[in-house]
């Protein structure tokens, strides 16, 4: 795979209890399903979910529109957080993000303001059942 930013040939590395492709040159990364959650900070819930459900996809950026490094789909830009400016890349085919320079560090920032204010979400069965498909494996 090819950094969707510059080129560049991605390269395997460990980050939090997951690896994932980075650029050496821009030191961005493409997270693959599931791998958001995994090399996060801990907290309550889904990451994954929490970002793309009910998501408007309508989000400006310092960064154009890019390709998925893994199926060449359009991503669309995604909110992290409501609350946040962390705008990231999100690809609705595969599942994927891309995180540019400095995005992990803004969100673990995020997750532990959100893990001091307490602020957890009520899981209601219906979130409960929306987070049983997300976490359906997509086959690439």
């Amino acid at each position: 795979m090819n950094c969707p930013r510059d080129a560049a040939a991605l390269e395997l590395k460990t980050v939090g209890h997951a690896n994932v492709e980075t650029c050496p040159q821009c030191d961005g990364m493409f997270l693959e399903h599931g791998q958001l959650n995994a090399i996060t900070d801990p907290t309550p819930g889904d990451l994954e979910f929490s970002t793309v459900d009910l998501d408007s996809y309508q989000h400006d950026d310092d960064h154009g529109p890019i390709s998925c490094p893994r199926d060449a789909t359009t991503m669309r830009k995604v909110d992290f957080n409501i609350e946040s400016d962390i705008i990231l890349d999100y690809c609705p085919a595969c599942h994927g993000f891309w995180l540019d320079a400095n995005e992990l560090v803004r969100i673990n920032d995020e997750v532990k303001r959100l893990n001091e204010a307490g602020a957890e979400v009520p899981d209601p069965l219906l979130v409960r059942i929306s987070n049983f498909f997300w976490n359906i494996p997509v086959p690439h």
